[in-house]
């Protein structure tokens, strides 16, 4: 049901980081809201909108986060950087969640989780940005319920995150983690070797310093599909699959 006040549906990511409710979603590389509207036939939760490696512009945001809201799915997005200015963007346009990538202390987290968060949170810029303008009854209202509706993912992919997840994971906003296993493997020594039994082992430990935390890693909760992954699949099936058909 959506908040009226708000316009929002309930950020089912947040409250799965808190329940371990299993949710799941699509990983979503380049700008397409046609495939958020076909694949809502699969009642996705979320769709996570890729702005480190994808190719997003701030148009094409905005029309994901249109397309997702339509179908009531929650649109949660990896961005470039941990900046108030970027994160600030991403937000305005309606992405109701944020994955901070490269957090590798806890002045790193610190400054993300005070761009995501309004006040008494954090320091979060308010401007009337989608879905909401400025037809807003109870300002004060209004950003505590956003507040209570965003959810916050922290990427570690470094030595220095390893070895700071804990203190992270402590931190008031921190919803859950996740690790960038690529760039995790490369600082650890082992560069395109993401199944190297050290880099298995660390991320082990590291999991179980968050979880004792109190934050539960993403996969405790989230499946994932990366659209890459599900346009070849499908394509396999369909199209290279060998065929009993006569024609």
């Amino acid at each position: 049901m959506i908040n009226t006040e708000t316009k929002q549906i309930p950020n089912i990511v947040k409250q799965s980081a808190a329940t371990g409710e299993m949710i799941r979603g699509l990983h979503l590389t380049f700008p397409a809201p046609t495939i958020i509207e076909v694949l809502s036939l699969l009642q996705l939760d979320f769709v996570y909108l890729d702005g480190e490696h994808g190719s997003f512009e701030t148009r094409d945001l905005e029309a994901a986060c249109i397309a997702a809201e339509r179908h009531g799915i929650v649109p949660i997005a990896r961005v470039p950087d941990r900046s108030s200015a970027t994160i600030t963007r991403f937000l305005d346009r309606g992405v109701r969640g944020i994955v901070v990538p490269h957090v590798d202390s806890v002045d790193d987290a610190k400054e993300a989780l005070s761009a995501v968060y309004f006040a008494p949170l954090g320091d979060r810029s308010f401007g009337g940005g989608r879905p909401f303008f400025n037809e807003i009854s109870d300002l004060p209202g209004h950003l505590a319920a956003c507040n209570e509706n965003v959810s916050v993912g922290i990427m570690i992919e470094s030595t220095q995150g390893l070895a700071a997840a804990r203190d992270i994971a402590a931190l008031p906003g921190v919803d859950y983690f996740s690790f960038g296993l690529n760039d995790l493997a490369q600082s650890l020594g082992h560069a395109g070797e993401p199944g190297h039994a050290n880099v298995k082992r660390v991320v082990d430990e590291a999991s179980a310093h968050i979880r004792a935390a109190g934050k539960p890693i993403r996969e405790d909760f989230m499946t994932l599909a990366w659209i890459n992954q599900v346009l070849l699949a499908g394509a396999r099936q369909l199209l290279v699959q060998p065929s009993n058909k006569a024609y």
